[in-house]
């Protein structure tokens, strides 16, 4: 069923949309300001994955709360403090005060927002619609994201190029806000109560993780989110570094290829979002699609030519988000509703931690053998790693294929 036909759905599909605009452009321009103030790719990648490395190390902590708080007033609070916070890089930028320690701090700060924010979102998307729609809106949630990546980055290159990089981020603040007036009207679908004994904090920890791990679909779908991350998505979330180092380092360049991995993860998004794969089609394709991203990425190496770079790219983001989006409407779809964040978030602690993890070795390898190099030699030991978990993989999906 298609989420779109619900009109409480259309609207925060919209504000979500431009929020998550917001954050893009946001991102373009501390990654670019990073590079400029650095020429670093290791302090470069640093900066950028400092926004999600939080949600890696803290997610699984925060979601045995954030099953049982009000997720519309969690949702607004800290989409509140990230309006503060993003009010804060501006006026830094705009007195020409920033450095590497603001940047750092400052992507930190918004990182730690993040831990709390990402657990709740992903609950948060269940009581936005009833259930038979919720694959439909999963797809669409990654619709909304990868939409505002190809937008975002684009609006963020026009917007350094022709007014600077105080405006960028202005307007990436600005964005936020509609989302926030739309948090309080939202309609939601009442929420499954937990009619468990209350459990200790730790034990409600080891019991997300546990159900992660003894389901079967679960665990080989986090195998393979992980390998994705690490190797795939690490590298597309460097993009100001390899632009800096292997293109040349223009401005409307970096707008070019971030948009070209946006278009490719909205076309993979689109196609999950509007019901053309069913729960065995996915579960069939991760594998493949995280070898032929690997494999893609490693023709980096090969060419600094922008058109193959722009290829590239747009490989990569599909394949990228198949796996991700993927992985995660499966689990959306099998998970228990009282469990639901708790596993959820060790879907986003893996990946977002491996992608950190990655994209921090391609970073500092970049430093030492150039980041051209650095990417191949990962991608090698990729495709080493996707063929030894293959087995493993296909063993543990096959009992669960209907």
């Amino acid at each position: 069923m298609n989420a779109l036909t619900l009109p409480s759905f259309v609207g925060y599909f919209l504000t979500n949309t431009m929020s998550l605009l917001g954050t893009w452009v946001q991102k373009v321009g501390l990654g670019w300001l990073a590079w400029q103030i650095t020429e670093s790719t290791f302090w470069t990648s640093v900066v950028s994955l400092l926004l999600m490395a939080p949600v890696g190390l803290l997610g699984p902590f925060i979601a045995v709360f954030a099953e049982r708080w009000n997720s519309r007033y969690a949702m607004l609070a800290t989409k509140i403090m990230m309006v503060g916070i993003s009010g804060v890089i501006f006026v830094i930028q705009l007195l020409g005060l920033h450095n590497l320690f603001t940047l750092v701090a400052c992507s930190t700060a918004l990182g730690l927002l993040s831990a709390f924010h990402h657990p709740i979102r992903l609950v948060f998307i269940s009581l936005v619609v009833p259930r038979p729609y919720l694959a439909s809106a999963v797809g669409l949630n990654s619709v909304s994201w990868n939409l505002s990546r190809i937008i975002g980055p684009g609006l963020a290159g026009l917007t350094i190029h022709l007014l600077g990089l105080s405006e960028t981020l202005f307007i990436a603040t600005l964005l936020y806000v509609p989302l926030i007036v739309s948090l309080y009207f939202l309609v939601l679908q009442p929420r499954t109560g937990d009619t468990a004994e209350p459990a200790s904090f730790l034990k409600r920890m080891i019991d997300g993780g546990a159900v992660a791990l003894r389901t079967p679909i679960i665990f080989s779908t986090l195998c393979l989110v992980a390998l994705n991350s690490f190797f795939v998505r690490g590298v597309l979330e460097i993009q100001p570094a390899i632009v800096g180092q292997i293109m040349g380092g223009e401005s409307h360049t970096l707008a070019i290829v971030t948009a070209a991995a946006g278009l490719g993860s909205l076309l993979a998004s689109g196609w999950i979002g509007l019901g053309k794969l069913d729960k065995s089609q996915i579960q069939k394709g991760l594998w493949p699609m995280a070898m032929l991203g690997i494999v893609t990425t490693a023709l980096l190496n090969m060419s600094a030519d922008l058109t193959p770079v722009i290829l590239i790219f747009i490989t990569t983001g599909f394949t990228a988000t198949i796996v991700g989006i993927g992985a995660q409407t499966l689990i959306q779809l099998e998970v228990q509703e009282n469990y639901r964040a708790r596993v959820m978030t060790w879907w986003s602690t893996i990946s977002f931690g491996s992608l950190v993890c990655g994209g921090t070795a391609v970073g500092f390898l970049g430093d030492l053998v150039g980041i051209d190099n650095a990417i191949w030699y990962m991608m090698l030991f990729g495709g080493v790693a996707g063929l030894f978990v293959s087995p493993s993989v296909r063993k543990l999906i096959k009992p669960s294929l209907r």
